[in-house]
């Protein structure tokens, strides 16, 4: 990803100053500067990003290291192994998320994806993360963007808000960025449980994701159910197990959590039926909301 073509749009995440000098390794905005690590720029600071280090959990760090050896694959293995069925767009084969991305943001100069790790929707699609992994453009907080007012035609995130301290202050932030008229599409989970990204803090209904996107302004265009009933079932019904059965040693537990993963991953594809079902929204596992400005 070029950053030249961002460059017009960035500000200080804090005070809102214009870049004002761009060289290889700094970003100057005014009396201020951040730093170009490996072609990304940073918005974090070290001590913040450590705060998010220690915050991983075991399971958290061996996805890590799953991240930076597998890339932009990752999310397929993801997709293949976990016992949630992802709803796919036919005839493109494409996940929904990522067609309903595609679809809206054609054509359109500036998009961004918070929180990406290395999930890349596309070459055109700026990837922003709390951590520099391969395929992240950004390193920035979601709260604090370092883009100008109305000056992005889409934010995108997926699977994200759970892990922020106040989703409520990105929502708000997305509005900031936005266009009139731009597009913010956000997947969220309903029923699953902890899963650390480097923590992990609410769930939400579809009515829910509704109501905390209009209380910022935004209006709903569709809320699909990306995965269904028996994803919600199963997500739980794996944690129960592997709980039971670990008694009470982390070790059995992480080990139980592994083996029930594939063992009841074949069942999630009872949701290409149940997701439809008119009652499924009552414990459907994810949500995706898409809403304009």
């Amino acid at each position: 990803m070029k950053m030249d073509k961002w460059h017009h749009l960035l500000v200080h995440p804090k005070t809102g100053e214009k870049l004002s000098k761009a060289e290889a390794d700094t970003l100057f905005f005014g009396k201020d500067s951040f730093p170009v690590i490996n072609g990304k720029p940073v918005f974090i600071s070290f001590e913040k990003g450590k705060i998010f280090e220690e915050q991983r959990d075991g399971l958290d760090q061996i996805k890590t290291l799953l991240k930076n050896k597998f890339g932009r694959y990752y999310m397929f293995l993801i997709y293949i192994i976990a016992p949630v069925y992802v709803r796919l767009h036919w005839p493109t084969l494409q996940t929904w998320f990522t067609h309903q991305v595609k679809r809206i943001c054609k054509d359109k100069s500036h998009v961004i994806q918070i929180g990406s790790g290395n999930d890349r929707l596309s070459d055109e699609v700026l990837n922003i993360d709390i951590f520099g992994y391969e395929e992240v453009d950004m390193v920035a907080d979601c709260t604090q963007l370092p883009f100008a007012d109305n000056s992005i035609d889409c934010v995108v995130s997926n699977a994200v808000l759970e892990h922020v301290t106040n989703p409520e202050a990105f929502v708000k932030e997305a509005y900031r960025v936005l266009k009139p008229g731009g597009t913010i599409i956000t997947g969220v989970p309903f029923m699953q449980g902890f899963h650390a990204s480097p923590n992990d803090y609410y769930r939400w209904t579809d009515k829910g994701l509704d109501y905390m996107h209009a209380s910022h302004g935004f209006t709903k265009e569709s809320i699909v159910a990306q995965s269904g009933p028996t994803s919600g079932f199963l997500w739980i019904l794996q944690e129960w197990l592997s709980i039971a059965l670990s008694f009470n040693i982390n070790a059995l537990y992480v080990f139980f959590w592994f083996f029930f993963t594939l063992v009841l991953m074949p069942l999630k594809f009872l949701d290409i039926l149940f997701i439809h079902y008119k009652q499924a929204s009552k414990i459907n596992s994810f949500f995706i909301y898409t809403g304009k400005k």
